[in-house]
């Protein structure tokens, strides 16, 4: 007997579209809490499965990741940014690519990461002082893309990402979770994709590392998407869990786990979207070939059977919560995040340094924008010198 579908609102969410894009974050938890840890969507070819548990996940994205590919609407927006790259490639070329650049992310080969980290950070804070009021989202946006450029590409980022990432991100996100085609790219977006594009042209002329002289064995096409997808990727998902750490811990907490626990209750990439190449089956239910599955950090950060008292903020968890099944924050499986070491010497550093000398107060509450990345919201803030700091 053909296993039975999942449960869920089926093509009655059509009617639900407006709340999942007003409130995409809280609509999901909703619904597991409705219909358990695997819910069905829509119908036919329409068909999108929530999977909410950490044996599912592990399922998709590792044990049978065969099975499931990225031709999906959010690979084909990621796409229009950087080409065919890391971000969304399968295959042999993803294979090839990955294994080019892996040596250079590993921990030890980050020694220099850190001299570079405390440098810009320092530069930033001095900025800081003498002008008080921040947009920490935005200054922690500058700060990781200076990091990133320097320790990947051996040279600074020259334009403004700050001003030109949600411009990308909010279109990209768009598009990802749009139902039926959008046409092509508005004229802010494709000016802002010039400017990033201009840039890497100009870290290629002039920049000199390891990291790119692997990358020189590419095509010169493949060389400029990697390029690109290295900038953006390497800094957005470590800017927002910084500014998340910051609004989020305390002065007393310790920097690494509280990087970690911010990183549980707002996980930088908050979903992850694959496609059913073959028919399959998870927790008992159909999954058709050629249907989309979602996994969700963000929901598996808050599931009550492996997180107590999921919604409080509570750096103890770690570190031993690293290794609990439902945490996420780098994904899982042959596409897990290539940068985890990078940010996880990068961000607790960030913190460490910035606590020495200054104090942040947020003046309004942060709420979260999840596009493509989860961003925080409402970040202006008023920086104080700390005696003898």
């Amino acid at each position: 007997m053909p296993a039975p579908s999942a449960p869920g609102p089926g093509l009655g969410v059509i009617t639900q579209l407006p709340r999942l894009r007003r409130d995409p974050l809280g609509t999901m938890l909703a619904y597991h809490r409705e219909y358990g840890d695997v819910v069905r969507l829509g119908d036919g070819a329409f068909t999108v499965h929530l999977l909410g548990h950490p044996e599912f996940a592990d399922h998709v994205l590792r044990r049978r990741h065969a099975n499931y590919d990225r031709h999906t609407r959010s690979a084909d927006a990621v796409r229009l940014v950087t080409g065919e790259s890391l971000l969304t490639n399968d295959g042999e070329q993803w294979r090839r690519h990955r294994l080019l650049m892996q040596p250079l992310f590993r921990e030890d080969a980050l020694r220099s990461l850190a001299s570079i980290v405390e440098e810009a950070t320092n530069a930033m804070i001095d900025r800081w002082l003498s002008s008080t009021e921040i947009d920490l989202a935005a200054e922690m946006c500058h700060l990781t893309s200076t990091v990133a450029a320097r320790a990947f590409f051996g040279t600074d980022v020259d334009d403004d990402l700050t001003r030109l990432m949600p411009v990308i991100l909010q279109e990209t996100y768009a598009r990802s979770t749009a139902i039926f085609s959008l046409g092509g790219p508005s004229a802010k977006f494709e000016d802002a994709l010039d400017e990033i594009r201009a840039t890497v042209e100009r870290i290629l002329a002039r920049g000199d590392s390891p990291l790119l002289a692997q990358l020189r064995e590419l095509s010169s096409e493949d060389l400029r998407n990697e390029t690109l997808a290295l900038l953006l990727a390497g800094h957005d998902t470590t800017s927002n869990a910084l500014a998340w750490t910051f609004a989020l811990a305390d002065a007393a907490d310790d920097p690494t786990t509280a990087v970690q626990e911010a990183m549980r209750l707002y996980p930088p990439v908050w979903i992850v979207e694959r496609r059913a190449i073959a028919d399959d089956e998870i927790g008992g239910f159909r999954i058709p070939a050629g249907t989309i599955v979602y996994v969700s950090p963000y929901v598996l950060h808050r599931h009550a059977d492996f997180w107590p008292d999921p919604e409080r903020f509570d750096p103890s968890r770690f570190p031993d919560s690293a290794r609990n099944p439902a945490y996420l924050p780098f994904g899982a499986g042959p596409h897990s995040c290539l940068g985890a070491a990078f940010a996880m010497i990068e961000a607790p550093l960030v913190v460490a340094a910035v606590r020495r000398r200054c104090a942040i107060e947020l003046q309004d509450e942060v709420t979260p924008q999840a596009w493509i990345t989860l961003r925080p919201r409402q970040t202006r803030a008023i920086v104080s010198r700390i005696p003898f700091g």
